[in-house]
């Protein structure tokens, strides 16, 4: 199904509660969805991880002015784009324990992964914590059908749980919960 967006470069800031919580892999998976889906977004890293440095390494992509294109989406290294969007998707990485990231503050729509193993809840819920007075969307990545009423009493009640996937531009992967994300 395609869908009409009618939004200029409205940012989603995507952000984990800890490291390898699937934060990269959800970023670029809603820029491939929003893509496929008659829209079009971008992905810009906004973290110290530099995992586009190595995603691009490996895939060899072609370079067109600020942006490397891979399976007809852009990545950027900064906010420097080459043209508007509907989205852009910005990684955040991990949320900081000082100060949230001024690029998460600023977006439009926040959204804070955690994945559900037991030694990870309690970063899930101080994430969400710390972000009480933004308006935020708690995304569960890998999380077992056991725990997902857990989560729903302690971390949020309108939590969204996303498939697991380790494809990177897997446009079908989480099209239910992008869906949400995206009011849809």
């Amino acid at each position: 199904m395609k869908y009409r967006f009618n939004c200029t470069n409205l940012t989603i800031a995507i952000a984990g509660c800890d490291r390898r919580v699937g934060v990269t892999t959800t970023a670029f998976n809603l820029v491939c969805w929003i893509n496929s889906h008659g829209g079009k977004a971008c992905y810009v890293e906004s973290n110290s991880n530099n995992h586009l440095a190595h995603i691009i390494q490996l895939f060899k992509p072609e370079k067109s002015g600020n942006a490397y294109t891979m399976e007809g989406s852009d990545f950027y290294f900064t906010k420097e784009l080459n043209r508007d969007y509907n989205f852009i998707i910005v990684d955040c990485g991990v949320l900081k324990d000082k100060a949230i990231q001024t690029d998460f503050v600023d977006s439009d729509i926040r959204l804070i992964c955690s994945s559900a193993m037991p030694y990870e809840l309690a970063g899930f819920y101080r994430a969400m914590e710390r972000c009480k007075a933004l308006s935020v969307q708690a995304l569960g990545l890998f999380v077992p059908d056991n725990i997902k009423t857990y989560l729903s009493q302690t971390i949020s009640q309108d939590i969204i749980y996303c498939n697991n996937t380790h494809d990177l531009f897997d446009s079908k992967a989480n099209e239910t919960a992008f869906r949400k994300v995206l009011n849809l």
